[in-house]
């Protein structure tokens, strides 16, 4: 008996002790040094990423930029193109003592905004104040500018571009009135709540501290650029579904604040819809044209377009996804004219879809993935014909950097034409408008963001990748030749903290074919000899892809959570977006499947690196990856230990109608129900933190509530936190970053020594 109750007391004293190890390890964690790479920290020890060039006088003979050196702090440099000469753009002592102020500008806080610098006249602030200084003189001259005296009237809203009309929205119709008089001509009769004409759709925390909120005041108005006509639209939102935001801790007198507004929700029977209508300001009359209806899938406005060369042109796409129009208001005719339609039988991808309209002519490069990339293609704007294509091949044409319609020569950027480099790596080429003559201008292997001079004679590029810092050269635009080097990163303070750049990393999915990139972050008190759970940082969001390409990989959560013990992973897999329409339809009626190469990526790794526990994952993600996170400790079968699911989209049917109906095709089919976060959650395995912000008006709460729903109907234990006053982004918060940091350390055991 003895012998028991010893062994008995044996065993009370170990759990116990290993019980207060266990919470000592949790409240022990000292975050100071993982405080020191948080996003906030550590983009403000980084300069010089990008290169803005402001050209003089439009011209490309000379200009300016601003760059930070950590021996004279704020610099500005003034650059000729003729010389490639640099020198300061004004003398700093000189500037202060012409200022007459009594403390020394502090040039390494970067003090100097708004800057402009036009024939030898400098203006910008500084603590506050405008100045502007003469640049011409033997020694400056400079004066404070007074703030510009209050408007004696109130401010005119959708003003016309000759100042001479305005238009106002009263009882949900339009009124054309004019700025002199006030006198107010009424357009329309028959607009009321659920008709009305010109209203936007605000985002509903517009309205919640704002009793005077009026939609009536924000309205979508085109005016041409001659005055002569505007275009608008009437908003059918009959029957359109409504959700209210609630504010729980509003105000000092303990109530509850609440606000209705319209919400176009994936699935829905009824969305907004816009009838465009064109004013004729001389006849000063409104006519509902003949044209189709647009949807509205999101907040905002249903019309969206531009006036080019006297017409109106605007983009219709059709729900369901599977047909665009570019369709164009011939303003004289009171007419809609169907240029351009695009046709797809899964869907076509409104995120990439641009145009550009040539000053100088009737036509428009018009993008299009009908080859299987995204490519550019020329149209006539009167007839609606192709006339030829400009790019082709394997490859996706990412951004126009501009026209030289003199000279017929587009320029863009593209990734994916190169070999033996990673595939989302940009580069700028040139090439003529018909098609011919395509020439790469940037051919280094690294992620370049490029700008072009106002006469197209030479580029501004600043490349970079993961693990090379950025550097910034000016290039000839006809050849690409390197010409003068403008600039280089300045991240000395993050080598002093011991920041190091994460890795590169490459493997194959499981198909045996696809390639797949990502980055790997270490803490850097790294030891190889140790083991280090993985988590993984996802959001497979097919309208985009999210591994940096560039030097700036530290703008985000993944530096912090490495510190405290943990190898971070950013990786894109079959289904996002910019390497052609095969990777890309992976995720079409699929997106449950988004982490599956996640998983895969995981285990290869783990085979490759020993220092990787594959025993010990974790996950999270917000917005779409939230909905990854949750899922993906569904589908996996306990290969997720822990998971951190923030503002997630848990089902479809409780989300916008512009994001998934594209994904997921519409009608709904029987994908939506079986890609739901509330089917099958008896499968969680894994400890799981589920977080929402109360006032979250891009994911509504409820649809993290629901889910918290099904999970308890399954009896199944996870946590669950509702941050009050937040919306969509919870990582701006210190709490919920802290709290998900502990959630790990806890969960997969996380110490900064590895083991």
């Amino acid at each position: 008996m003895k012998i028991l109750l010893l062994i008995l007391a044996a065993i009370t004293l170990f759990g116990c002790q290993n019980n207060t190890q266990l919470d000592n390890t949790h409240s022990r964690f000292d975050f100071t040094h993982a405080k020191k790479f948080t996003a906030d920290n550590l983009r403000n020890k980084v300069h010089n990423l990008q290169l803005t060039a402001h050209w003089a006088d439009d011209n490309d003979t000379l200009f300016w930029f601003e760059r930070f050196s950590p021996e004279t702090g704020q610099e500005f440099i003034l650059v000729s193109t003729a010389s490639y000469q640099q020198k300061a753009l004004f003398d700093k002592i000189q500037l202060q003592q012409a200022l007459g102020l009594n403390d020394d500008i502090m040039w390494q806080q970067s003090p100097m905004e708004n800057v402009i610098f036009e024939r030898n006249k400098l203006t910008f602030s500084l603590k506050n104040k405008k100045h502007a200084c003469d640049l011409a003189t033997e020694k400056y001259e400079c004066e404070l500018l007074k703030d510009n005296e209050p408007e004696q009237i109130e401010s005119i809203n959708n003003l016309s571009p000759d100042n001479q009309y305005y238009v106002k929205l009263v009882n949900y119709n339009l009124f054309l009135c004019k700025t002199a008089t006030q006198v107010c001509q009424q357009l329309t009769t028959d607009g009321n709540e659920t008709t009305p004409y010109a209203v936007t759709h605000a985002y509903p925390e517009a309205k919640l501290d704002n009793d005077h909120f009026d939609e009536q005041k924000k309205l979508g108005i085109y005016w041409s650029n001659d005055s002569q006509y505007f275009i608008s639209y009437k908003l059918f939102r009959e029957g359109v579904n409504q959700f209210t935001l609630t504010d729980s801790a509003a105000g000092k007198d303990f109530n509850v604040n609440t606000v209705r507004y319209y919400y176009p929700q994936a699935g829905d029977d009824v969305l907004p819809m816009g009838q465009v209508v064109l004013v004729d300001v001389a006849l000063q009359q409104a006519k509902l044209l003949d044209a189709p209806k647009v949807i509205q899938t999101y907040y905002g406005r249903p019309i969206w377009g531009h006036w080019h060369r006297g017409d109106f042109y605007y983009q219709d796409r059709r729900r369901g996804n599977q047909a665009l129009y570019l369709r164009k208001v011939v303003a004289n005719e009171n007419k809609v004219v169907s240029l351009i339609k695009e046709e797809d039988k899964q869907f076509i991808d409104p995120w990439v879809q641009t145009s550009y309209y040539l000053d100088n002519s009737d036509q428009v490069i018009w993008s299009s993935q009908r080859t299987g990339y995204q490519h550019l293609y020329l149209y006539n704007t009167v007839t609606g014909k192709l006339i030829n294509p400009i790019t082709q091949g394997e490859f996706t044409v990412r951004v126009i950097r501009g026209v030289d319609e003199k000279k017929g020569v587009l320029y863009f950027e593209a990734s994916g034409k190169e070999t033996n480099r990673d595939p989302y790596l940009r580069h700028l080429y040139r090439i003529n408008l018909d098609g011919s003559n395509l020439t790469l201008l940037t051919p280094e292997a690294f992620e370049h963001d490029t700008r072009l001079s106002p006469n197209f004679n030479y580029i501004i590029d600043s490349y970079s990748d993961a693990q090379t810092p950025t550097e910034s050269w000016l290039r000839s635009a006809s050849t690409g030749e390197k010409l003068v080097k403008l600039n280089q990163a300045e991240f000395s303070e993050l080598i002093t903290l011991g920041w190091q750049p994460p890795e590169p990393f490459s493997v194959l999915a499981d198909d045996g074919i696809t390639t797949l990139y990502g980055l790997m972050y270490k803490p850097t008190h790294f030891d190889a000899s140790k083991k280090y759970p993985i988590i993984d940082d996802t959001y497979t969001g097919p309208h985009n892809f999210f591994t940096p390409k560039s030097f700036a990989t530290f703008d985000n959560q993944r530096p912090a959570l490495a510190e405290l013990g943990a190898i971070i992973l950013k990786i894109d897999g079959r289904g996002t977006n910019k390497r052609g329409r095969a990777f890309h339809r992976f995720s079409y009626k699929n997106l449950a499947a988004g982490t599956d190469d996640h998983v895969w990526a995981i285990k290869q790794l783990a085979k490759k690196h020993a220092f990787i526990d594959i025993d010990r994952v974790g996950i999270f993600g917000f917005s779409a990856g939230g909905y990854d996170t949750m899922q993906a400790m569904l589908r996996h079968d306990g290969f997720f230990k822990a998971g951190v699911s923030a503002s997630g989209n848990h089902d479809f049917r409780v989300d916008k109608a512009g994001w998934n109906e594209i994904w997921m095709g519409w009608s709904m089919t029987e994908h939506w129900q079986q890609q739901s976060n509330y089917t099958n959650v008896e499968r969680l395995k894994g400890k799981l933190l589920l977080a929402h912000g109360e006032l979250d008006s891009n994911v509504h709460p409820s649809a993290t509530l629901r889910l918290v729903d099904k999970l308890i109907a399954a009896n199944k234990k996870f946590d669950l936190l509702v941050m009050p006053k937040m919306g969509h982004i919870l990582d701006t918060s210190s709490y919920f970053i802290e709290k998900r940091w502990r959630f790990f350390i806890e969960h997969l055991q996380l110490t900064t020594s590895g083991n």
